[in-house]
């Protein structure tokens, strides 16, 4: 299956705006990390019927906060090293970020109701980090192709008049920003007096590639998912638990992104930077239930269900493009006459573009077991299966499509995303009364299609951002220990092991009504590895 060329004249035509979100963004809103206490982490994660009771078992499996009896309070301290390696055509290039943050904050009461068959009532509120988008990542290398030529394609359809800001100021709002820094930097230019077709300057009248472009991409992104969780629970007969939770959800996130591309022509030098800067905001709210049965004392079965995330998000943008390429006249023909390095700036360098629009993450559902051996060990595994392909929607603020037809981004979610599984695993071994050990691994399916994760469809990106990654699978291996002080204060330390590998692009294939290739990217191996040592601090009463 491939996706026709046409769909990218639809896309822009029938958005008739100038900054559009698309399945790749909704995908990195919508998917989490592997997050918790370090008791939980040290397990792999497998927490949803936890015996004992513990936050992050809350977080999976609301019913969890049914096994507690006593009051409690908590907190966790992350310390996390990122290392992101790219390699294109054995070209690499390494970028570490360290961080330090609090993972998690939580409080849980116990009411005696007196009552044999429910003998307590408990509450909680939880602050919990979802997701860390700290990382920084660069590549560079010959290419094959020049983003000039992916821009021809995001372009064609558009009329000359609607692209230059010298007839159409308001380009920034109601056009396409790619092709807009495109044309007014001299990049592309009209192909043989047409209105609405293009051609890359940077290759000859023939439109044959004369210049192979050396690219240059450093990302850098910062923020997080944190939510606010509400928690009522109880336990039946000491055989059936019950919970509920109402979460509110924010999102902050920040990326700048410049791009590159050096040519050269003898001792003639020519280039463009493009820089991206998008800072999202965002909130939600999202509702979770669970049961946990415990039919002997040795065993806990649970299930959960966490319900989509519903979001109302704000995109602050803003681009510019520096240039230069008036030394290659002469062997990139196509250079317009009147061309004049400089600088095109999104809205002259004057305030940011704004888009308000919805997202509605996937649905969850969850299914834990825990066995007890014995007084000296736990043996926990959790599956859960994230529903990417029918609940996550974009829509605009009025809760419409933001495309009609094939263009539509969540008519391409169901094209290019699947059901998603989780597998966490994990065992703890009581070494001594006081102290214990444990270990885990987690593995979580990437959401992406085979042909779509292949990089066989064309890829929509948010405005003027042409670069986007393409996840693997994610690989989890932990361990940890925990010591119990008093009979009131605890204390557990994890150490996490995450191995992810991702392709990265800096801009999308396109292909023609025959399959054909038009614009052909190198693909890019990235490859995440992250550390991380986690404290947990708790007390009892």
């Amino acid at each position: 299956m491939k996706r026709k060329y046409l769909l990218a004249l639809a896309f822009s035509l029938s958005l008739g705006a100038s900054y559009a979100q698309g399945e790749m963004d909704a995908y990195k809103f919508s998917r989490n990390d592997l997050t918790g206490t370090a008791r939980s982490l040290s397990m792999g994660g497998a927490f949803g019927s936890y015996v004992g009771g513990d936050i992050s078992a809350i977080a999976i499996n609301p019913a969890a906060i049914g096994e507690y009896n006593r009051s409690e309070v908590v907190t966790t301290l992350n310390f996390m090293n990122t290392r992101m390696e790219s390699n294109l055509g054995g070209n690499t290039q390494t970028e570490n970020k360290f961080k330090v943050r609090f993972d998690n904050l939580a409080f849980v009461s116990t009411f005696p109701l007196q009552s044999d068959v429910a003998p307590f009532l408990n509450f909680g509120f939880s602050y919990n980090r979802l997701k860390t988008f700290d990382r920084q990542y660069s590549m560079g290398g010959n290419t094959r192709n020049s983003l000039s030529d992916y821009m021809v394609t995001r372009a064609d359809g558009w009329q000359t008049s609607d692209l230059s800001l010298n007839s159409n100021p308001q380009a920034w709002r109601n056009t396409d920003w790619l092709p807009v820094l495109g044309f007014n930097s001299g990049l592309i230019t009209n192909r043989n007096n047409s209105t609405d077709r293009y051609v890359s300057t940077t290759r000859n009248s023939g439109g044959n590639r004369v210049l192979t472009p050396y690219s240059q991409l450093f990302n850098q992104e910062r923020g997080s998912i944190n939510t606010y969780d509400f928690n009522l629970g109880t336990t039946f007969s000491d055989m059936v638990s019950f919970g509920f939770t109402v979460s509110m959800t924010d999102i902050n996130y920040r990326m700048y992104s410049i791009y590159s591309e050096d040519f050269a022509n003898g001792n003639n030098q020519g280039f463009f930077d493009l820089e991206n800067w998008l800072r999202t905001d965002g909130t939600g709210w999202q509702v979770k239930t669970g049961l946990v049965f415990k039919p002997i004392h040795q065993l806990r079965i649970g299930v959960a269900y966490h319900s989509p995330t519903w979001y109302h998000m704000t995109d602050y943008y803003a681009a510019d493009i520096q240039h230069d390429i008036s030394a290659l006249r002469g062997t990139a023909t196509n250079i317009p006459t009147d061309y004049q390095p400089g600088r095109v700036e999104s809205f002259d360098g004057n305030g940011d573009g704004i888009t308000d629009y919805r997202l509605r993450t996937p649905d969850k559902w969850s299914f834990n077991i825990t066995g007890v051996i014995g007084q000296r060990a736990i043996i926990s595994a959790d599956y859960e299966l994230t529903n990417y392909r029918n609940n996550m929607r974009l829509h605009d603020n009025n809760g419409r499509a933001l495309a009609s037809g094939d263009a539509d981004p969540n008519n391409l979610i169901e094209q290019d995303f699947r059901n998603s599984s989780t597998l966490r695993i994990g065992a703890e071994i009581r070494i001594t009364p006081l102290f214990s050990g444990r270990v885990g691994y987690s593995w979580v399916q990437s959401p992406l299609v085979a042909e779509f994760r292949n990089n066989d469809f064309e890829v929509f990106t948010v405005g003027s951002v042409p670069h986007y990654t393409l996840d693997g699978d994610t690989h989890y291996i932990t361990y940890g220990l925990g010591y119990r002080l008093t009979s009131h204060f605890y204390t557990d330390v994890a150490f996490v092991m995450t191995s992810q590998k991702d392709d990265l692009y800096t801009f999308s294939r396109v292909l023609d009504n025959s399959g054909n290739d038009i614009v052909t990217p190198d693909r890019i191996s990235l490859k995440t590895n992250r550390f991380q040592g986690l404290l947990t601090l708790g007390y009892r009463f």
